[in-house]
């Protein structure tokens, strides 16, 4: 029986990605370092700490010469001031019909901050289960993050599914042994291979959705 769906956040619920990359670039662009904006899609759904230390040592030989949490801090206060939140076509409303039949939750790895605020301005009381990259110790691509959802929700792994549009955010729900329906918001469906069902787009998500019903047993057999 499916009980709860569980979202990602950036690039499944919000179009936030490219000022993620933006505030990035700009952070590390302050510190004389030229970072490729890609490789913040790529990482997508890791932990903040863990895509600036990626990113360091990509760029640079002196990791040690670095606070990365001051450059994260930097990173969250830029996000902040230029995001513009803007909800994917169809979500909102999805959301609430959804909230009449399941529990709902969200797994970010993106900063406390940055979640609380987009969740309260955008989707008050809608998620019954929040969970962001300061509430684990190992984010995505580990289980853990969709590990602490599922016991936060009090429900079984084979009674809810997951929404990811990031192959670390695919690889994390898999790797917690969860049911993954991947959309390929910012990257090439291809890279969402391991996802037991991917989507076209979100109009192909949100359709898909609002088909589900409770005494569904697994997303592949919607």
């Amino acid at each position: 029986m499916l009980k709860a769906v569980i979202f990602d956040m950036d690039g499944v619920l919000t179009d936030s990605m490219p000022y993620h990359a933006r505030a990035m670039e700009t952070v590390f662009n302050g510190l004389g370092i030229a970072i490729d904006p890609q490789d913040i899609y790529e990482r997508e759904g890791e932990k903040t700490g863990g895509v600036v230390r990626f990113l360091l040592e990509k760029e640079t030989d002196e990791l040690s010469k670095y606070d990365i949490g001051s450059i994260v801090e930097k990173y969250i206060e830029e996000f902040r001031r230029i995001a513009e939140f803007r909800v994917f076509g169809g979500m909102e409303t999805c959301l609430h019909e959804l909230k009449k039949k399941f529990l709902l939750a969200v797994v970010s790895g993106s900063d406390k901050p940055i979640v609380y605020e987009i969740m309260e301005k955008k989707f008050p009381g809608i998620f019954n289960v929040i969970v962001t990259g300061d509430d684990v110790e190992h984010g995505k691509p580990a289980p853990d993050p969709y590990l602490k959802a599922v016991d936060m929700l009090e429900i079984g792994k084979d009674e809810c599914l997951v929404v990811e549009n990031a192959p670390m955010g695919v690889d994390s729900a898999i790797s917690a042994g969860l049911c993954c329906v991947g959309v390929p918001t910012y990257l090439e469906p291809g890279k969402l291979e391991r996802a037991d069902l991917v989507l076209r787009d979100h109009r192909e998500l949100v359709d898909f959705l609002l088909r589900l019903k409770p005494e569904d047993n697994t997303c592949l057999r919607v």
